[in-house]
């Protein structure tokens, strides 16, 4: 059901980027904004939520007092990075991200094993992928005004790095496509209907990238598919209703916000209100995403540590 509310809403915005391809900044930045601000973040904030369990076995009452030093000091390194290496933040960023991307995606095995990998980090990455390759002056212009004045030879060096791996990572992810296509022909019932599903989303969103400028499918791809599915996640581990979920991460929503937009008024500047929003979005994101992807990147080690934990008085029993 998700997926097909994603996939109406990617072709509703398709026709909206083509009747009105010169719809006004302002809406666009503040629309990303408050995107962002209701669904993005909120991902984000709940990190702690999703640490909690994985870190308080280990380190007991200094579980949160380490996260939140750990996270803060990922957050502030990104964010020191914008204006001392602009470059090597904006590759590092964005392949995080791809990466990330397709960890959180379906899991649906096609294609050889040792292929997978590459199909999910191909696939994670459409979203990066797909405007590199159709918007890339757009995006060089957006990524300007995030980084500091004088940025624009680091800029073109990390967007010129980043369009080649593009090249190179949309075969890859139309060769998944296609497998799974193939796969979806060879199976029957559920399975088949899931396979289908899952390719009308990622054509339906691979064309809403292409179509439409970077400023509204990134949003709709993050908001829409990829905080909400999350986000729903979280809820079904913790057993929470919505009001519960979104009353316990109102507060740390809530600072984010105002620390983001303190940060980008006060700061970062800006010639206009359009593009003190999109910095403080982007900058404010990048420095939230960091610290979460790195924090979903080991919690399988956490998770398996936990099971192993719990296996072991059973096998020595056993071996008793």
């Amino acid at each position: 059901m998700h997926a097909a509310s994603v996939i109406m809403l990617s072709w509703a915005m398709i026709g909206a980027a083509c009747l009105f391809p010169a719809a006004g900044a302002g809406v666009t930045a503040g629309c990303l904004a408050l995107l962002v601000a209701v669904v993005g973040l909120p991902h984000g904030a709940a990190d702690h939520r999703f640490a909690r369990p994985r870190l308080e076995p280990a380190l007991g009452m200094a579980w949160l007092p380490v996260f939140l030093l750990a996270y803060l000091g990922v957050a502030a390194v990104v964010v020191c990075g914008w204006f001392v290496a602009p470059a090597a933040t904006i590759v590092a960023f964005f392949l995080a991200s791809a990466w990330h991307f397709g960890q959180e995606e379906p899991r649906i095995p096609v294609g050889p094993r040792i292929l997978r990998p590459a199909f999910r980090f191909a696939r994670g990455g459409l979203v990066i992928w797909t405007p590199l390759v159709c918007h890339g002056g757009e995006l060089g212009e957006i990524l300007g005004l995030v980084a500091p004045g004088g940025s624009g030879s680091a800029i073109g060096h990390a967007t010129r790095l980043l369009t080649a791996c593009a090249w190179v990572m949309l075969p890859i992810a139309a060769v998944a496509w296609v497998l799974q296509g193939l796969a979806a022909g060879a199976s029957g019932g559920r399975r088949r209907r899931i396979l289908l599903t899952d390719n009308a989303l990622v054509g339906s969103l691979v064309a809403l990238f292409a179509v439409a400028s970077p400023l509204v499918s990134f949003p709709v791809y993050f908001c829409a598919w990829h905080s909400a599915r999350g986000l729903q996640r979280l809820r079904r581990e913790l057993g929470e209703s919505w009001p519960e979920l979104a009353a316990s991460l109102a507060p740390l929503t809530a600072a984010a916000i105002a620390l983001v937009g303190l940060v980008a008024w006060l700061a970062l500047g800006g010639s206009g209100w359009n593009e003190t929003l999109i910095r403080a979005t982007f900058i404010g994101l990048s420095a939230v995403a960091v610290p979460h992807v790195l924090l979903h990147g080991v919690a399988p080690l956490f998770d398996a540590h936990a099971r192993r934990r719990t296996l072991q008085p059973l096998h020595v029993g056993s071996a008793a």
